[in-house]
């Protein structure tokens, strides 16, 4: 993880300026072998290791101990993270903190690598990856096409109209009157 933020050095940089400027920041580490499960397909895509970071960084400042009672108090948290609309989903599991769900999980590992009031960063077993995203498809309508044979019915006034028409013997010019 720490090879991928010195590699994106614009990153880095953008961090420790919104650091300074009084922004707070939790960090997601995975640990080293979390980070070699990942494929080359997964990191060679352009942009792919921004978007893992973002996904890893929450733009607020907690430590083990206040991730840990939040879960133990709400169950479900949802973290907001820089990668955006994406959140983090944590839970009570086994006594720890779960982030993720499902094969895409992972557990809150080394607590605590480093706080100061302003970053804190914690360990986690696995790399996370947003859910996919699926839009959900508008349910099929079927429509019943009902054809109607009815004579064709003309207003009053186009009757009062081929009267005097007829009345004129013009009423033979328009089909409408006949």
């Amino acid at each position: 993880m720490a090879d991928i933020l010195v590699n994106l050095t614009s990153l880095a940089t953008e961090m420790g300026r919104l650091v300074s400027e009084g922004y707070v920041l939790t960090v997601l580490a995975p640990n080293d072998e979390a980070m070699a499960k990942l494929t080359t397909d997964q990191l060679s895509e352009p942009g792919a290791p921004e978007q893992i970071m973002y996904y890893h960084l929450i733009p607020e400042y907690q430590t083990e101990e206040s991730m840990y009672n939040a879960v133990r108090r709400f169950g479900k948290i949802r973290y907001d993270t820089l990668r955006l609309p994406h959140k983090v989903v944590a839970q009570e599991a086994d006594g720890s903190v779960k982030f993720g769900q499902g094969d895409g999980s992972a557990y809150l590992f080394d607590p605590d690598i480093y706080t100061d009031g302003r970053i804190s960063v914690q360990g986690i077993d696995g790399v996370l990856f947003p859910p996919e995203e699926t839009e959900p498809k508008p349910p099929a309508k079927t429509v019943q096409h009902v054809k109607v044979v009815a004579k064709p019915r003309r207003g009053k006034l186009l009757e009062v109209a081929c009267r005097m028409l007829g009345a004129f013997g013009q009423d033979s010019h328009f089909t409408t009157c006949q």
